[in-house]
This record gives C-alpha cells, structure tokens and sequence, in this order.
C-alpha cells in the first residue's frame, strides 16, 4: 500500500499538470493557451488505477509462497502450516512455493482487484466520506467495506482461475486460457461465481476495518489531504 500511496501523490499533480487545468496556470500569457486533455477527475482515476496496479505488481510477488501453502492446507493436502511447508520443501525445494508462472498468476488477480477496489474508495472517498461536516470513522468503514465487496466481486472469476492454476499447475501447465476452458466446461459461466459467499465474507469487513485504521493514522500523522471534509472538498470543486 506504501507503493500505491507514493504512486498516486506523484501521479495525481503530474497527470493533471501536464494533460489537465493545472498546467493552464502557467500558460495563461501565452497566445494559444493548451486545452486540457482531460478533465481533473478522470487524469486522478488513471493515477490511481496506474498507481495500484504498480503497487500489487511488487506485492504480488511476496504473495505466492502465502498462496500456494493456504491452498494446500484448504483443499487437505497437508494436517498443518508446518507440515506442509517441510514436505513441500522437502519435494522440490524453493520451486514449491513458486509454481510455473505462479507470480503472474497471482498478479493476474491481484492488480484488477487492487484497481477496482481502490478506484471504487477513490470515488466514495471524494462523494460521500469528504461531504461530512466532521471526520467520521463510520464514513471510511462504509466506503472501504463498499470497495472491497466491488473490487471482489467484479474479481471473483480471477480468483477462481488463479486458485486452479496455483493447485494443479500440471492440469493445465500454467495456461490461463486452457484453464478458463476446461472451467466453462466442466460449470458453465457460474463456475466464475464459486467461493464468492466467503471472499465477501471475508474482504468486506477486512477492507472496512482496513481503511477505518488507515484513515484514522493519516489524520494523526497530519498527513496531506487527510484532513479533507466538505469545505475543502467543496472549495476545490469551484
């Protein structure tokens, strides 16, 4: 997240001053003044879907031993996190933790989850958590909730692929597109819906509390724009 956080504070001000209004200040003597691109809003949606994608592609990679172990263990294959570390080791040394093409299979998840997600807080932090008169720990849990359930959501067939590809490489020898084949075959378009209960079981109450304690510590480090409410917010809008 550090990655992501970085990404879009240099981002943001870059996009929009090369493509947006805000290289207009420095161009208001000049005869043909530049006419943005594209509007502030939609050069800050592309900073932080480009930050985001940056961000997971690093976390990604440090995932897939955390992945590949917790399959294992889900699908009973080994009694204990212990167990299963040893023997797999013991099998095929550090190549168990890292099955063919296991970092892109993770990526393959993990970056559109990471771009809907923080694209859809994004938003709900700019129309709903800064429209308070005060700072609410309550707006930042429904908001972060409400992104993780549509980040996982529109990522669940991801999810599913992903899993199969890291369980039985062999089955399908790393290859998305025979995966998601033999997956349509065998269920149809539903079989991209499985395990969909959990994952929000799981990542809406995780993104909710996530982001109550992001928010919570950037207000009391002072961080830039941490502060936003709805006389800042409007004031930027004029």
């Amino acid at each position: 997240y550090g990655v992501y956080s970085y990404g879009k504070r240099v981002m943001i001000p870059y996009l929009q001053e090369k493509y947006g209004t805000l290289g207009q200040s420095s161009e208001k003597g000049e005869e043909n003044p530049r006419v943005p691109v594209l509007s502030d809003t939609t050069l800050k949606l592309i900073a932080v879907a480009f930050a985001a994608g940056l961000g997971n592609t690093a976390a990604s990679a440090f995932r897939v031993p955390y992945e590949v172990v917790k399959q294992k263990l889900q699908t009973g294959q080994y009694t204990n996190t212990v167990n299963a570390i040893t023997t797999m080791f013991k099998a095929d040394g550090m190549r168990a933790f890292f099955p063919m093409g296991g970092v892109y299979i993770q990526m393959l998840r993990d970056i559109p989850y990471a771009i809907f997600t923080l694209l859809a807080y994004e938003m709900l932090r700019d129309c709903y958590v800064t429209q308070a008169e005060h700072t609410s720990p309550w707006r930042d849990m429904v908001a972060g909730a409400t992104a993780g359930g549509f980040g996982t959501f529109m990522t669940n067939g991801l999810d599913v692929i992903k899993t199969r590809l890291q369980t039985d490489p062999e089955v399908y020898g790393g290859s998305v597109v025979l995966c998601t084949r033999m997956a349509l075959e065998e269920g149809g378009p539903g079989v991209f819906m499985r395990g969909i209960v959990p994952r929000l079981m799981h990542k809406i109450p995780a993104n909710g509390m996530f982001f109550v304690f992001f928010e919570a510590f950037r207000r009391l480090l002072n961080v830039e724009g941490a502060h936003d409410t709805k006389a800042t917010f409007s004031k930027d809008r004029r």
